[in-house]
């Protein structure tokens, strides 16, 4: 009996000082647990919202998207003043390998105007026909230009190999390459001397191709040079002296002397 007494006594302790807190639950709610759809006590901080990050590990690009997209259609400012849209650079092709002859276009073009007695210079756009991206090695044994009046052959690359330049490009569908041929404006002979006349005021035609591809011709004009506009202040002539005085044009009058 007494073991008995002694035995309750602690139990009664022990169940009073275990329900003090006045829980209903038997297991206590751990501190950072989460909470469910009954929604999280007053003072208990909610978790704070990851950053988004994009496949390249910058933590803006996505955040950058989204926003873009919610911004609307077009253009501008969205909300809270951020940029809703955003402009990449289209990427050139590759070249894959070097170019067709026949696959190369050449457009001669003259920028500004030409004098006759003056150096011309061509530009070279160039562009292919089929491929996306290749590359082409400008020489004066790939690349021809000549100049003509009518069936008169006035001056050719042919003869004057010079003026091409040595130089590779990339040559693309979608974007020209461009390169720069100087005409000296003189007829060219078959050793390319300057003693050569000059190309009169006119009207011409500049052809280039690539050898093994079709030609493509351009009419433009040879003006007259401009004369330069000459100013002279007038001068006295060295000869000039000063007007007389009117005292010193009257004659002077001697008295006469009788003997």
């Amino acid at each position: 009996m007494v073991l008995g007494i002694a035995l309750a006594l602690v139990y009664g302790i022990a169940h009073l000082l275990g329900g003090g807190s006045g829980s209903t639950d038997g297991a206590a709610t751990p501190v950072g647990a989460s909470v469910g759809t009954s929604g999280a006590p007053s003072g208990t901080p909610s978790p704070a919202t990851p950053t988004p990050t994009s496949y390249d590990g910058r933590p803006d690009a996505v955040a950058t998207s989204r926003v873009a997209t919610a911004g609307g259609k077009g253009s501008g400012t969205g909300k809270g003043g951020l940029a809703t849209a955003s402009v990449s650079p289209t990427d050139l092709a590759v070249p894959t390998g070097p170019c067709a002859n026949s696959d190369v276009s050449v457009d001669p073009l003259l920028e500004g105007p030409a004098y006759a007695g003056h150096s011309v210079v061509f530009t070279m756009s160039m562009t292919s026909r089929v491929s996306p991206a290749c590359t082409f090695v400008v020489s004066p044994t790939s690349l021809v230009v000549r100049v003509t009046s009518g069936s008169d052959r006035i001056w050719s690359t042919q003869e004057c190999s010079g003026a091409v330049p040595k130089q590779s490009v990339v040559v693309r569908r979608d974007v020209p390459a461009t390169v720069a041929v100087a005409w000296n404006g003189q007829r060219s002979d078959a050793d390319c001397t300057r003693a050569t006349a000059w190309a009169e005021p006119g009207y011409y035609h500049v052809t280039a191709a690539v050898f093994g591809a079709a030609p493509t011709d351009q009419q433009f004009q040879l003006a007259s040079p401009p004369r330069p506009t000459v100013t002279k202040t007038p001068k006295p002539s060295k000869g000039a002296g000063p007007e007389p005085s009117p005292s010193s044009t009257k004659p002077s009058a001697s008295p006469s002397r009788k003997h």
